[in-house]
């Protein structure tokens, strides 16, 4: 049994805009099911409208994503589409090191380990491996949140200079005024404090009951931006072996050589 994550709960903001947000759900089916499919089996999977199903995949065929198949009445993504995306393995080879020490640290605390990037003022998971424990916490890949809605975004929030980050919060208040106020300036203070004072950020039952995590920001091979990276498991696991895993990240960013944002320290 595997616990929710809060990006399963809420994997796109409530502001997506919905023919964008089904572009990407078609797209995953595509990967999921790995064959050509019709509008009417797309329409009845995600359940859409067949009508909004037709229109957007000859949306992206007219727009040379996808190819359609005239006697199955079939799409699938094209060339042009899969050319788009060549350039990421670039960057995934990049950070190897990184993906390395991600899947060390996944077998040392036999955790679910998650790197995350800030997008503004959201923060998307674009890698993760998940708990060998029978009972562990999900990660969904893609999924973005808001930076102030999980222990990961206001890990990255306390990343960044105390200027940048009460910026990046008057912008989300303007944009996102609710939101914004769903965490207390002092909650944020305490995580920016832990992370300097510790190199790293635990929580547990902070957004979701059940669930804790023990956050930390690494820089970028090229330190052109910060990345946040996520022990996560359930409370009860998290509570009892919250430092011996603070122990195993300060053991494993040392020999993997990753540039931690904040020095770990023991």
């Amino acid at each position: 049994m595997h616990l929710t994550t809060l990006g399963e709960l809420r994997p796109m903001a409530d502001n997506t805009i919905k023919s964008v947000r089904r572009v990407f759900e078609i797209l995953e089916l595509f990967d999921k099911e790995k064959k050509p499919l019709a509008a009417k089996e797309i329409a009845k999977k995600l359940d859409y409208p067949l009508v909004s199903a037709h229109a957007l995949l000859k949306s992206m065929h007219e727009l040379g994503y996808a190819d359609f198949d005239p006697p199955t009445w079939s799409y699938v993504p094209s060339r042009n589409f899969i050319a788009l995306l060549e350039w990421v393995p670039d960057i995934l080879a990049r950070e190897r090191n990184l993906l390395d020490f991600v899947e060390a640290l996944n077998r040392e605390t036999m955790e679910t380990v998650n790197v995350s990037r800030r997008v503004n003022t959201q923060i998307r998971i674009i890698h993760g491996l998940e708990s060998v424990h029978t009972v562990g916490v999900n990660v969904r890949v893609g999924a973005m949140m808001p930076v102030t809605g999980s222990l990961t975004g206001l890990t990255a929030l306390g990343g960044l200079s105390k200027g940048d980050r009460e910026a990046l919060l008057s912008r989300l208040a303007q944009d996102d005024p609710e939101q914004a106020k769903t965490v207390s300036e002092k909650l944020v203070a305490e995580i920016a404090d832990d992370l300097a004072s510790k190199g790293t950020a635990s929580q547990s039952d902070l957004f979701i009951t059940g669930v804790g995590a023990v956050c930390f920001p690494v820089h970028t091979q090229d330190r052109r931006e910060q990345l946040v990276v996520g022990v996560v498991g359930p409370t009860d696991r998290l509570t009892v072996h919250a430092d011996e895993y603070r122990r195993k990240i300060h053991k494993l960013t040392t020999a993997f050589k990753i540039k931690t944002v904040f020095p770990i320290k023991m």
